[in-house]
């Protein structure tokens, strides 16, 4: 499901599958000893650790869209409908809530900056929002029962 949307928000069918591959995998290969690059402090959440690597990814990038990063607060947003016990119809209060209690809005890059991704997030959550009809469809489809 993560590709088929991803792909509908205009997100690089590559990325989206190498990021939802690394997350549901693990990416516990891109923090080896010898990569410490993308790891501020070595006590740094696991998610921290992600978003860093997926903005690194994103840096990278000929043509930078934070695609990467999308990616990531799609894959883990979509996640978030399927387990959360807050009435997925109240499609706000699913997004605030997702805000407060699952993912991370920033993180402090290897130069020690600050690097916001709200406006990334909003992009996403406006996405669903004008999506969300199908999107209830294909939850209901594999997920939800009734």
């Amino acid at each position: 499901m993560h590709s088929k949307w991803a792909k509908k928000a205009g997100i690089d069918e590559f990325i989206a599958d190498y990021v939802n591959r690394n997350i549901d995998y693990g990416t516990s290969w891109a923090f080896a000893e010898s990569d410490k690059e993308f790891s501020v402090d070595e006590y740094e959440s696991a998610v921290a650790k992600q978003l860093n690597y997926f903005h690194q990814k994103d840096l990278e990038e000929k043509y930078n869209h934070n695609s990467y990063v999308k990616a990531y607060y799609l894959h883990h947003l979509l996640d978030y409908f399927k387990e959360t016990r807050i009435n997925i119809y109240e499609i706000n209060a699913v997004f605030d809530q997702f805000l407060k209690e699952k993912i991370k809005t920033e993180i402090i890059n290897k130069e020690g900056n600050k690097v916001n991704f709200s406006k990334e997030i909003h992009q996403i959550f406006d996405f669903l929002r004008k999506n969300k009809e199908e999107l209830y469809s294909d939850l209901k489809g594999g997920y939800f029962s009734n």
